[in-house]
Order: C-alpha cells, then sequence, then structure tokens
C-alpha cells in the first residue's frame, strides 16, 4: 500500500498539482487525498479513472510501471494494422521497459493535445 502512497504523490509532484487540486479532480476530500498519500488508505477506481483525465499516468501508480499513450488517428492506426506494426514489439527511444498505448483520436482533426 506504501507504494502506491508514493507512486501518487510523486506523480502529483511531477504534474505541479497541489493536494487540493488532485482532490477535486478526483472527486475525493483534501482529507482523503493526503490519507491515500501517506499509505493510510488505497483510493477507489473511480477515482483513479478520474486522474487519468488530468494526466495521472495511474498505471504507473498502481503497478510502478510507465506507460507512454500515443495519439493517433483512425487512419493511422488502420495504417499500422495493414503493416502489421501492431502486435510486434515496439522499441522506444532509451531502451526503458514501457507499455505502449495507442488513443485513438478524433478522425476529424488532429489528436488532442495531452498538456
Amino acid at each position: 500500500m506504501k507504494k502506491i502512497a508514493q507512486r501518487l504523490l510523486e506523480e502529483r509532484q511531477r504534474l505541479g498539482y497541489s493536494q487540493q487540486y488532485l482532490a477535486q479532480a478526483g472527486g475525493v476530500t483534501a482529507r482523503e487525498q493526503r490519507q491515500y498519500e501517506r499509505g493510510e488508505d488505497l483510493p477507489h477506481a473511480d477515482y483513479l479513472a478520474a486522474l487519468a483525465e488530468h494526466g495521472v499516468d495511474v498505471v504507473y501508480v498502481i503497478t510502478g510501471k510507465r506507460s507512454t499513450v500515443v495519439n493517433i488517428s483512425r487512419d493511422q492506426a488502420q495504417t499500422l494494422i495493414d503493416n502489421r506494426v501492431v502486435g510486434q514489439e515496439v522499441s522506444l527511444d532509451g531502451g526503458a521497459e514501457e507499455d505502449v498505448y495507442f488513443k485513438l483520436s478524433n478522425p476529424s482533426g488532429p489528436p488532442p493535445d495531452q498538456s
């Protein structure tokens, strides 16, 4: 439980969020946020899902493994599938072991900004 607390705190600091902001983003009280970061209680799935919408790497918070989300259009995804790139090992710069997730963006425009 302590490791999740430490990673949650680390993610909040990485993003420059206050405890109050993250509590509001996750739909919990500031007291609950402090308890999560101290390891006194475990966060619930709906809280973590809400944090993901604010840029928190929830996979990292839970597992300790960083994830990478690549925003691509449906056409780009289809190209990957057509060229059989999906399913083959993806090599990332730096060689760190990361999971790579593809998030399909609205086909009518560019991928949304994740900042």
